[in-house]
This record gives C-alpha cells, sequence and structure tokens, in this order.
C-alpha cells in the first residue's frame, strides 16, 4: 500500500513539476526541453527522442491565453476566477 501510494505521488509531482516547466516556458519560450535525446544502448542505433507532453500541453495553453487576454477575446480576471475556483477544489477535498 505504501509503495502505491508512494509511486502515485512521484507520478503525481513529475506531471506537476512539468506544467511549471511548461508555463515558464511561456515567459520564457523553449519549446526545445520538450523534446530531448534518450541516451542511447549501442552506438549505430538511431536517435531516439523523448517527449514532455505534459511540458509542451502547458506551454501552448498559458501562450493562447496570453494572447486572447492580449487580444481583448478574454479578461484577465475570468483566468484569475476560474483558477482560484479550481484550486479551491482541489484543496477542499
Amino acid at each position: 500500500m505504501g509503495k502505491l501510494l508512494k509511486n502515485s505521488f512521484k507520478k503525481a509531482g513529475k506531471i506537476g513539476k512539468a506544467i511549471f516547466k511548461g508555463v515558464f516556458d511561456t515567459v520564457l519560450p523553449n519549446f526545445k526541453a520538450s523534446f530531448k535525446e534518450k541516451e542511447q544502448a549501442f552506438i549505430d542505433e538511431p536517435v531516439k527522442y523523448r517527449f514532455d507532453f505534459w511540458r509542451l500541453f502547458s506551454a501552448v495553453t498559458v501562450w493562447i491565453l496570453l494572447l486572447l487576454v492580449f487580444l481583448g477575446k478574454i479578461q484577465f480576471s475570468d483566468i484569475t476566477n476560474v483558477l482560484s475556483e479550481f484550486l479551491n477544489e482541489i484543496l477542499a477535498k
């Protein structure tokens, strides 16, 4: 039971870290950080890449929201209200 809980927290922490990095990528865009080369076991093995979906997804989402605020399609207060309600729901559980 303890190992399962520990693994769950570890995965949630990795997702949270990737989302935080994705939000930070919006401020200082760095899409190449979402694609990293995997280590190769053999020299003649083709290059493989690791894809951090959550980091890229959060970077693109925040960038789109900032663009919509800049164009006047949505209000920044709407975004903060939705985020605060979401966090209140999470913390209430």
